[in-house]
């Protein structure tokens, strides 16, 4: 019997793999109902699958909370549980079993919830905060900071409700921006999390659910090359994951919303390992800029010495291109100012050069000025005068004025002529 189950499980994981590596040279086929498979820093796109639909985020809808309670609480806050904690969390909710009077620290809370996810450390953040819905409000400022205009929070858990929602593509913003801070950055790669001993609890220690980056709860789905994430699971909101995963020289974000269970198979894990092989087998990540090339020049008002300055690029740019294209299918647009007036700082940003690829945003770097240049005051005393010249009405009154100094100087000459011949015939007169 032992035998014969081992190689069912054999035999499941061949099947998954299988579907991961099947469609790893064409464009993947998923069962997710929105999917995104992005460079690790969001700035490029290589797959996506209705990324704007809206969809429920279950407990992905933590990773909203664990990046509110990080910005309100920091690490270090003590918290106090409620005595009423078990009102607002049913017995079948997930739970690290937090008990009334336990004091635990807001850092804690935030790594059980990113790792583990349960429903007690969510609500005893935001009650910690003066309320649910005053929580909820915060989270929800939070997603409009970040221009996340397709997501919604209605409570801290992830618990259905019709009016919580968001999107594959504002999760990426999310986690990109969860990604930037080195302490939620860390918490969301762990496969699991030791919470220290408390007043009321001994030490306790969770495990992450995704089960591709880890092989706690089996190795059915385990992909040795995924790195942390977080995952989600509701009737409304299907089977969801986010991860990461590193190959080479190439680390990759996956965002899987609304894939099924069928057959006993959690095909969101299927899903992400079949867009990972997709990424990482018809892409390579190269160089379309390096750090300190020149790209452009812009011509210098009033500079001491040139009237010129070089712009160089501020970061190394690399995009992901298909093995089947060469690095000129990637495209670049320049945006530089006609001129700029001096003095100019070495190191300041004068424009920006983007790039495309397949029609998509593949990255960007600001141009810089490659050297101080100083003001020439005889240049910016003459560029000033030109400049007030050539203003429209400081030109129509200098007209105006022309005109009537004209005028007056033949006016005058009229004047002396009449005078000059009354005063000839005068003399002629007295002859």
């Amino acid at each position: 019997m032992y035998r014969m189950m081992r190689f069912i499980c054999f035999a499941v994981s061949a099947f998954i793999m299988l579907s991961a590596y099947a469609f790893a040279s064409e464009e993947p086929a998923i069962k997710a109902a929105s999917a995104i498979l992005a460079m690790a820093n969001g700035e490029q796109i290589l797959y996506d699958k209705n990324p704007d639909e809206k969809m429920f985020p279950s407990g992905l809808a933590k990773l909203m909370t664990a990046y509110a309670a990080y910005k309100i609480f920091g690490t270090d806050e003590m918290i106090t549980v409620p005595d009423n904690i078990k009102d607002y969390v049913s017995p079948y909710e997930q739970s690290m079993n937090l008990k009334p009077g336990e004091q635990i620290k807001s850092g804690d809370l935030i790594n059980s919830i990113i790792v583990s996810s349960p429903n007690d450390a969510a609500v005893v953040l935001a009650l910690g905060y003066g309320g649910i819905d005053k929580f909820v409000d915060e989270m929800n400022n939070c997603a409009a900071a970040l221009g996340l205009e397709n997501t919604h929070f209605t409570n801290p858990t992830g618990v259905y409700d019709e009016n919580q929602y968001t999107t594959a593509a504002d999760l990426l913003v999310l986690y990109k921006k969860i990604c930037s801070i080195p302490f939620l950055s860390n918490v969301v790669n762990k496969t699991n999390v030791t919470i220290a001993a408390t007043n009321k609890s001994p030490e306790r220690t969770f495990w992450t659910n995704n089960s591709l980056a880890t092989m706690y709860y089996g190795s059915r789905y385990y992909y040795p090359y995924a790195k942390g994430g977080k995952t989600a699971s509701s009737t409304a909101g299907g089977y969801s994951v986010i991860s990461e995963a590193v190959k080479g020289n190439s680390r990759l974000i996956c965002i899987v919303l609304g894939s099924v269970l069928d057959e006993g198979i959690n095909y969101s894990f299927v899903d992400a390992k079949v867009l990972f092989e997709y990424g990482f087998n018809n892409f390579t990540l190269k160089t379309v800029l390096e750090k300190d090339s020149i790209v452009s020049e812009v011509k210098v008002k009033s500079g001491k010495g040139t009237d010129r300055i070089l712009l160089f690029s501020d970061r190394t740019v690399r995009c992901y291109i298909k093995n089947t294209d060469e690095i000129e299918s990637v495209q670049s647009g320049k945006s530089v100012p006609e001129f700029i007036a001096a003095p100019v700082t070495k190191g300041t940003a004068i424009g920006n050069i983007s790039y495309t690829y397949n029609g998509r945003y593949a990255g960007s770097a600001q141009l810089i000025a490659g050297e101080t240049i100083e003001v020439n005051k005889i240049k910016l005393v003459g560029n000033g005068i030109l400049w007030f010249l050539s203003l429209k009405y400081v030109r129509l009154v200098l007209i105006i004025a022309f005109v009537f100094i004209v005028s007056y100087i033949l006016v005058i000459a009229w004047i002396v002529y009449k005078a000059r011949k009354q005063s000839i015939k005068r003399k002629k007169r007295r002859k």
